[in-house]
């Protein structure tokens, strides 16, 4: 009788932690593919080829996601470090959008690789573009900023081939030391910069 309870005892156990650690494994998945609302990016997938920056578009499916930086590395689909694979292989254009703080006055530059092309603006204003097709690729930009918060946008657009948008940014009180600073993602503070989360 003892022997038999205390294995019915053993065996809910084993159960329980068995399933703690299933409860334990789905809370980490979630919370390792759960990023910081940091960039929101708002993508459009088209029905009609897009073969440059303003081309337009027939959504077919449009899908708002947020990400905590800037970085789609080279590869025949999107993708990104917390969500992995996002299903978009050609004809979409992303919208990222993003909130900065800077702490001082002084310039930033902005490097963006992307295939295919970009717009980057801030506060409206054109700082760096590659309007067409082109492989993975480099393109720069620099601004000067008074301290404050500013709105960062940036349009990205994928024909076909392989695609992929990774972006940093780099502060100076001058264009020259912006020019040799640190580069940072874009997403990821620094001294100089902060990014606003929603």
């Amino acid at each position: 009788m003892t022997i038999g309870n205390f294995v019915r005892l053993d065996r809910r156990g084993v159960f329980a932690l068995f399933a703690l650690g299933i409860w334990g494994w789905i809370i980490y998945s979630i919370w390792s593919h759960s990023t910081d609302k940091i960039i929101k990016g708002l993508i459009i997938r088209s029905k009609t080829p897009i073969r440059y920056i303003d081309a337009p578009i027939k959504p077919i499916k449009k899908e708002t996601l947020w990400f905590d930086t800037l970085y789609f590395p080279k590869s025949n689909e999107l993708k990104h470090p917390k969500y992995g694979y996002l299903g978009y292989r050609r004809d979409f254009i992303i919208h990222f959008d993003s909130d900065i703080e800077t702490k001082e006055e002084g310039f930033i530059k902005f490097t963006i690789y992307s295939d295919d092309g970009f717009r980057l603006l801030v506060d409206g204003d054109k700082i760096a573009e590659y309007p067409k097709d082109r492989p993975f690729s480099k393109t720069e930009g620099i601004v000067k900023l008074a301290p404050g918060k500013h709105h960062l946008h940036i349009k990205y657009f994928q024909g076909f081939g392989q695609l992929g948008i990774v972006g940093y940014y780099s502060f100076g009180k001058t264009p020259h030391q912006a020019n040799h600073a640190k580069k940072y993602l874009i997403g990821k503070n620094s001294s100089s910069i902060r990014f606003l989360e929603k």
